[in-house]
């Protein structure tokens, strides 16, 4: 028994207490930041772009990326999102809010997941969610309108179910309607980390008692499969019944098949350096612990049912290896829970006295940056430049004619305006051109997609791109900021200039 005050605790409750403890905490102090500041993070623009789409088209049965219909990213956060804005609260809330809310779900998915890994100790459950708080890339996640804490969510959800089902198969069932609702609000993420999970364990049963027949054959697997499938799919078939057969192309193709399939460039392959600093991703201390104890949990905790969670760890940085297309570190936090459960199993399994092992747990967990981050850590104030953008923007937005095109250049990573930015800010309403690339303006024009009059916005450098194939070009103002320097340009009609 443990006495607080007048009230006695029996023991084994007390970690349950200290983690409901833990988790109020860090989310009632994250979350009163989520009024701080505004918009700054490239994607977060995005967010903003589809969030607000659904009002400013006035059609909530499609998702709308730079004012036209989309195909990129299934809504359900964006719903979740633009709910909160009809209900009126402001941008940065709405959007940001369900990040966080989905970093509580976080938070508690991790506790009953550390308690299937080391049932025999129930500290491991406040020590584990103490290590997933400890990640300054979880609280950007969560603190920002981002989708990353959503798939975080249902992906452990997910892996907590399919861990339980192989014991009582009823929770194959949690797992489906998981999965399902995961690849609704980003990707199939979750799914595949589940076809993995279940993948490994069979291939490894000859250590534990977790045969593929154990559960390929079950009744309740093969419901919780076509009910998973049937969720998972549910919102491209109704997309494909609208749009037609583009919505594979651009939404499993371009998103998800041509981001991981492996290059036949050797050149293009991420040496062994690039790999470990995609894994780290500024978070050294945190991860090198978190691989280590990954790596040692199935034999420090005797149970080799566990192994395919390491085995999960290498086939992903595989995987990123040998990528063809471009895969963000963001994608790492992933794996944040699975880590966070690893090293509390294993520190608690370490042969040192109670009081010793809290003390270094605690000195472990500040050296890594601590439970919680200041606004200023989570970025959530914007850049001037953002706000020097978004002031041009608007006025672009304002001055417009309804018969001009309108021209962004935005190719190059180190001007370029977030596109969400440019949809909501400086378009009302209407779709704009993009050229790709030096010769984007010019294919464009060749091939009679733009003729003028126009309005546009690029980088002074990128001017050249534009100006030969434009007749009236006017410079109508011009931002500097730092290094980088911005022209608000009108043109009257194009030309073609012979190479």
């Amino acid at each position: 028994m443990y006495s607080i005050g007048f009230f006695e605790i029996p023991s084994r409750y007390l970690p349950i207490l200290v983690t409901v403890v833990l988790v109020v905490w860090v989310i009632s102090f994250q979350g009163r930041m989520l009024h701080l500041g505004a918009l700054d993070l490239y994607d977060e623009f995005y967010t903003l772009d589809r969030t607000t789409g659904f009002a400013r088209h006035d059609d909530w049965l499609n998702v709308y990326r730079n004012n036209e219909v989309s195909f990129r990213k299934p809504p359900l956060q964006y719903w979740f999102g633009a709910f909160l804005l009809e209900q009126g609260y402001d941008w940065t809330f709405g959007l940001r809010a369900p990040s966080m809310a989905f970093a509580l779900g976080c938070l508690i998915a991790t506790a009953f997941l550390a308690a299937i890994v080391l049932p025999a100790n129930p500290w491991v459950i406040p020590v584990a969610v103490l290590f997933l708080t400890v990640s300054r890339r979880f609280w950007i996640s969560a603190s920002q309108a981002l989708l990353d804490t959503g798939v975080l969510f249902f992906l452990t959800v997910s892996l907590v179910a399919a861990m339980l089902a192989l014991r009582r198969p009823v929770w194959w069932y949690l797992m489906a309607l998981a999965v399902g609702l995961g690849a609704l609000q980003k990707a199939p993420v979750a799914l595949i980390f589940v076809t993995l999970f279940l993948l490994f364990t069979g291939l490894t049963a000859r250590w534990h008692p977790y045969k593929f027949r154990s559960f390929v054959t079950n009744r309740h697997f093969l419901i919780s499969v076509a009910l998973a499938l049937a969720i998972s799919a549910s919102w491209y078939v109704f997309q494909i019944a609208q749009h037609g057969l583009v919505v594979l192309k651009v939404g499993f193709g371009e998103q998800m098949f041509d981001r991981f399939v492996p290059t036949a460039d050797v050149q293009k392959t991420r040496n062994l350096s690039q790999v470990i600093d995609h894994l780290l991703g500024n978070e050294e201390m945190l991860r090198w612990c978190a691989v280590i104890a990954l790596a040692l949990l199935p034999w420090r905790l005797k149970r080799y049912d566990l192994l395919p969670l390491p085995m999960m760890l290498v086939a992903y940085l595989l995987a990123v290896g040998f990528a063809d297309g471009g895969v963000s570190p963001r994608y790492t936090l992933y794996f944040a829970s699975i880590f966070a459960v690893s090293i509390a199993a294993v520190l608690l399994t370490l042969p040192i006295k109670p009081r010793t092992l809290s003390a270094f747990i605690v000195m472990l967990a500040l050296a890594m940056g601590g439970p919680v981050r200041s606004p200023m850590d989570l970025r959530l104030f914007p850049r001037d430049l953002r706000l020097r953008q978004i002031e041009m923007l608007e006025r672009i937005s304002a001055e417009q004619d309804p018969s001009e095109q309108l021209v962004y250049c935005n190719w190059d990573p180190a001007t370029r305006i977030p596109p969400g930015a440019v949809s909501v800010y400086g378009t009302a309403n209407r779709p704009y051109f993009q050229p790709e690339g030096h010769d984007g303006f010019r294919d464009l024009v060749e091939n009679g997609e733009i003729t003028g009059p126009m309005r546009g916005l690029c980088p002074t450098d990128q001017l050249q791109d534009v100006e030969p194939y434009v007749n009236g070009f006017q410079v109508v103002e011009t931002l500097s900021h730092g290094s980088r320097h911005y022209t608000y340009w009108t043109a009257d009609s194009v030309r073609t200039v012979e190479e």
